[in-house]
């Protein structure tokens, strides 16, 4: 098994019983008595929105990068498609790609979105974001939201959004962000638990971005915000035990949270921090 081959298992390993899920979202829904053959995109919210901030932070991020109704948009690792729903019906004539690494990830927002009959406007596509099967030159607008940190290769996602957005495009991206008190024994700790790899400082990100030929247009430290919204995730994820053993077994809700704990704790105590960036090509 090479490098690219153990991240690819691993972080399908973690979003294997990450407690945000399709099965799991509909099953809440049901259990709200919901008909789940009459369900609108607005009904799947906020179980779809697996990002900090909820629907304020994607129209936000979407507002800064400057997307425009008609404009060709991808998600970069997508996850179960939330933000290219809200997304979408907001901008009716744009066309979104909900690109992410894991199959389940891109099964579950294919069956999500058929379910809301999005599924014409919103193509969910497997594949590495360092290696990405688009042609150059061919998209508008990218957008990711906390999804690098789980990317060794930060410079070669950098690298393939130059390539595929057109001249002028935009990349808009919140990620975590290590601060000076963030020792080796935790990145371990927050690789082993939650896939979190290579994380950069402000200085290191903007280094990469030049190297990838992308212009910095703003940075937004989101680091205050994201203590209170992960302090509120937590006990969110806490209260899903039930229906999380129902989906997914027994144990594998608990095995989560312990390393969910970690990372919150560190964010907690100011040693992770979040930032987000948009950048220009050209």
């Amino acid at each position: 098994m090479n490098q690219q081959d153990g991240t690819i298992a691993s972080s399908a390993s973690l979003y294997d019983r990450h407690p945000i899920n399709a099965d799991q979202i509909l099953l809440t829904l049901k259990e709200q008595g919901r008909n789940l053959d009459q369900l609108r995109p607005v009904d799947l919210r906020p179980h779809d929105q697996d990002h900090y901030g909820g629907e304020a932070a994607v129209f936000d991020l979407a507002a800064a990068a400057g997307l425009q109704d008609g404009d060709r948009v991808i998600d970069i690792c997508a996850g179960v498609g939330g933000p290219s729903r809200l997304l979408a019906e907001k901008f009716t004539h744009a066309r979104f790609l909900a690109f992410d690494l894991h199959g389940g990830r891109c099964h579950g927002a294919q069956r999500l979105n058929a379910v809301v009959g999005m599924d014409r406007q919103i193509d969910a596509i497997q594949g590495d974001a360092q290696a990405m099967p688009f042609a150059d030159n061919s998209l508008d607008i990218a957008l990711s939201q906390e999804a690098f940190l789980h990317i060794p290769d930060k410079q070669a996602v950098l690298n393939e959004a130059a390539r595929i957005l057109k001249p002028g495009g935009r990349l808009g991206f919140t990620d975590l962000i290590a601060g000076p008190a963030l020792d080796e024994t935790d990145r371990a700790a927050l690789e082993a638990g939650i896939e979190m790899r290579t994380l950069q400082t402000v200085p290191d990100y903007k280094a990469k971005f030049r190297a990838a030929g992308l212009s910095l247009v703003s940075h937004d430290d989101l680091s205050p915000q994201w203590v209170t919204i992960l302090t509120e995730r937590l006990e969110w994820y806490r209260a899903m035990n039930r229906g999380t053993r129902q989906t997914l077994g027994d144990g594998v809700h608990e095995r989560y949270m312990d390393d969910y704990e970690t990372f919150v704790g560190l964010v907690q105590a100011g040693r992770l921090g979040g930032g987000r960036f948009v950048l220009r090509k050209g």
